[in-house]
């Protein structure tokens, strides 16, 4: 397992679906929503198919759990463990009351169940969730039948709450026109904040553990690529030629950011929109953010 952490909008989505060509790898997308925005609301797959209409999910489904599942428990389990306020439970078990112990075991359970089922249909080495929400990490870490990896994706906490005041639609939300939420420079420099230290504290209890900025990807999208897929397989590797171009196959991945790049050809291409913002914006982030901006390479002042 590579549990892909940090805070939205850091390019998760792309990188997602590049690493699904690479033999022996499988991206799932941001697994945590399995049970409410897939299974639950029914959202499109990456593949395009709403998600119950999927054949490569309801293979899954059935494999993982042929008996069935009750969703809205699981679901409630998930939403009730996504929060900070959780993180001293995860941390230090012994804490935990006997009913969140059983429900810290059913989330673990079904999860398991759902990464397996996804490996073997895929027949995959590596399993990439990029749930991005540290908390589902953490829980992650608990399960000992999973040899669990970190990736945390970091991107310039400027161009991030940038991205999250853009209006943009949910191709996925398929029955609607609806819009992702946006958030106010304050909100999203302190959630990157948040973000990437609660998954950098997962460093000392998982068998691997990377930092990767987005814009070093931008910059080498295929030296970084083979670094990223060599981190998850454990092992150097050597991409396939025809990684960037258009593949025969369709990949599977839920939630994320409303990118749909399918079989298409990828190209990567900086995106430096950002340098727009109002002054004043950017100056809330460089105070918010200024110590995870040093730590993570990020010049507090820009030209424009």
């Amino acid at each position: 397992m590579v549990f892909v952490g940090g805070y939205g909008r850091s390019g998760s989505t792309i990188i997602d679906l590049l690493l699904n060509r690479v033999p022996g790898i499988v991206a799932v997308g941001e697994f945590r929503h399995l049970f409410g925005r897939a299974l639950g609301d029914n959202e499109l797959c990456s593949c395009s198919q709403p998600f119950r209409d999927c054949q490569y999910w309801q293979a899954v489904m059935h494999e993982a759990f042929p008996d069935g599942i009750d969703r809205a428990a699981v679901q409630r389990v998930v939403s009730r463990f996504n929060r900070v306020i959780m993180l001293p439970f995860l941390r230090f078990p012994f804490l935990m009351t006997p009913r969140l112990r059983r429900e810290a075991e059913l989330y673990r359970q079904t999860f398991t169940a759902a990464y397996r089922a996804v490996a073997k249909l895929s027949n995959a080495q590596v399993v990439i969730d990029s749930t991005k929400y540290p908390l589902h990490g953490w829980l992650l870490r608990t399960i000992p039948s999973l040899e669990l990896r970190v990736m945390l994706l970091v991107r310039d906490p400027r161009a991030v709450a940038y991205s999250w005041q853009r209006r943009r639609l949910r191709p996925e939300v398929h029955w609607e026109q609806r819009e992702m939420p946006r958030y106010s420079v304050l909100r999203s420099g302190l959630a990157w904040n948040v973000s990437n230290q609660l998954t950098a504290l997962l460093r000392r209890h998982v068998s691997g553990y990377r930092v990767q900025r987005y814009e070093d990807f931008v910059a080498d999208p295929g030296q970084q690529l083979t670094a990223i897929a060599s981190f998850a397989l454990g092992s150097q590797v050597s991409l396939p030629g025809p990684l960037f171009e258009r593949q025969p196959h369709q990949p599977h991945t839920i939630a994320g950011n409303p990118v749909r790049i399918g079989s298409q050809q990828v190209r990567v291409r900086g995106d430096s929109q950002w340098r727009t913002m109002p002054r004043f914006k950017r100056l809330i982030i460089d105070l918010v953010c200024a110590p995870g901006m040093r730590a993570y390479r990020y010049p507090l002042r820009t030209t424009d």
